[in-house]
């Protein structure tokens, strides 16, 4: 075969449209670009079919208009917006107003304390035959030539309650609360009726038993048995029965 001689300045066809010099051709061969150049002559358009394509492979069925992440486009992905956040624990905290649960009755004197005399700011209460001494909301029972403080006979009835004395709604009816005993207005005066069965009060009367059942807290005052629950992160106490 004979050699064939190529003058430097001849030029050279690579491809369809891209004409380059012999000595182009070494000078590109001397840095190693010849190879990636004569690649980008013969496909002039590859890269953009390249990245066409796999624009297309990502787009995810969006017509171009999506994201290349599979995740699609607000405008087209029904406006699904995904936000991680960490998740909200949310603490109780339990208030305890005082250590024990007669805290706001822990000044008037407790059940079944004898006095000499009622106090002079009493007034007489007589009812069942039996002549009571009611003062702010505390009872005093005659006992020998003494008072005894005692709690508030169902059925009788006063004219006035101290102003701290606490109303509450229960089965549509109201009640009026001291100390212990619950009321109902009728006539103008306030008759002492039976605590209702579900009753929620934030204290009750000093002279209380405890009692430890089953992990819970109960107390039992004037023949009523309380259960200590918690109410909007306070210690309140429920009636629960009626023991006499």
């Amino acid at each position: 075969m004979k050699a064939m001689h190529i003058q430097p300045n001849t030029s050279i066809e690579v491809g369809s449209k891209s004409k380059i010099t012999l000595a182009t051709l070494i000078l590109m061969a001397s840095i190693g670009l010849s190879s990636s150049f004569i690649s980008n002559a013969q496909n002039p358009h590859g890269d953009r079919r390249d990245d066409k394509s796999k624009k297309e492979q990502h787009d995810n069925g969006n017509n171009g208009r999506g994201r290349d992440d599979n995740r699609g486009n607000d405008r087209y992905d029904n406006h699904k917006v995904i936000i991680n956040r960490r998740p909200v624990v949310k603490q109780t905290t339990v208030v305890y107003r005082n250590s024990t649960p007669n805290w706001r009755y822990a000044s008037l004197p407790r059940r079944n304390t004898v006095v000499n005399v009622a106090p002079s700011t009493s007034i007489a209460v007589s009812f069942g035959g039996i002549n009571f001494r009611y003062n702010n909301g505390v009872y005093y029972r005659p006992y020998q030539n003494t008072y005894m403080v005692t709690p508030a006979p169902i059925g009788i009835r006063v004219r006035y309650l101290p102003r701290e004395h606490r109303v509450f709604n229960l089965y549509n009816r109201p009640y009026h609360y001291y100390n212990g005993a619950y009321y109902e207005y009728q006539n103008n005066d306030y008759v002492v009726v039976p605590p209702p069965i579900g009753a929620l009060v934030e204290s009750i009367p000093d002279g209380y038993e405890k009692l430890q059942i089953n992990g819970d807290t109960y107390y039992i005052v004037d023949g009523v048995q309380y259960r200590a629950v918690l109410q909007n992160g306070e210690i309140w106490y429920e009636v629960i029965k009626i023991i006499s």
